[in-house]
């Protein structure tokens, strides 16, 4: 098994002001978190049984789950060391009870979702101050930021990617993230952007699971921190097996085909 960071070369150790940091990165300073908060809006594929699909990510080797606070006081019991992210997004604005009802939960960060260049979009607001209150705490503040929305595709281009992410640092977000646009070359001015870590979202469920590897491969080579994978991961085929694919891609630096054994394993 390579070394962390052997194949996509050196990266810089991040300083984490809060301690919680250390609850959610791995020792590497990279992380393969498996979105599970989709459940807000029906019932998805794959988060039927909450506690067995939780059960089955953290198995698998992942470094922290992001669930709503409903559900993560469902799965504390399956989260073992597993870091828990704790998702804000509301109908309402969340900085008024979010930090702590998160804290009295147990939480090692929390995430809120805006939306940069979305006309009339209120959640920058709301995420300054989530990061003025989670500041006081020592409570971690994931950004998700989303240019203009995300069903706005032609809007996720690597420019606007870029100036998402440094919005959202400039508003005090701990780490962000983000789609994955374009080539590594390509994305390494987003990563350049942001003065803090940067991790890569999944999006939609790719047909090919391989296809998910290969951006978690991209992202890395660009120097992203790690990715953030949801519906890729706990709606396939063995969702374990997955996690465990994109840990050897994250962590050891696996090239896309030697992960990919895992899935066929």
């Amino acid at each position: 098994m390579s070394m962390p960071g052997q194949r996509f070369g050196p990266r810089a150790q991040p300083h984490w002001d809060k301690r919680r940091m250390h609850h959610v990165f791995a020792a590497d300073g990279r992380v393969v978190v498996v979105a599970m908060d989709h459940g807000n809006i029906g019932v998805p594929e794959g988060l039927v049984d909450v506690r067995t699909a939780v059960r089955q990510v953290v198995d698998g080797g992942a470094d922290a789950v992001m669930t709503t606070l409903g559900m993560g006081r469902a799965v504390r019991d399956e989260l073992g060391g597993a870091g828990s992210i704790i998702a804000l997004d509301s109908e309402r604005s969340a900085a008024g009870y979010g930090i702590d009802a998160a804290l009295r939960f147990g939480a090692d960060a929390v995430e809120l979702k805006v939306f940069p260049g979305s006309p009339g979009d209120d959640k920058l607001g709301e995420l300054r101050e989530l990061a003025a209150m989670a500041s006081a705490y020592g409570l971690p503040l994931l950004a998700e930021a989303i240019p203009v929305s995300f069903t706005a595709t032609e809007a996720h281009t690597v420019a606007n990617i870029a100036d998402a992410a440094r919005i959202c640092a400039e508003a005090g977000a701990d780490f962000i993230k983000v789609p994955f646009a374009g080539t590594a070359g390509e994305y390494r001015a987003v990563i350049e952007a942001a003065f803090v870590p940067v991790v890569v979202m999944g999006g939609a469920r790719l047909d090919d699971p391989v296809d998910a590897l290969r951006m978690a491969a991209e992202a890395m080579a660009a120097g992203a921190h790690g990715v953030v994978f949801g519906r890729n991961v706990f709606q396939a085929a063995d969702p374990a097996r997955m996690v465990a694919a994109l840990a050897r891609v994250v962590h050891d630096g696996a090239t896309v085909a030697s992960a990919a054994e895992l899935l066929a394993a």
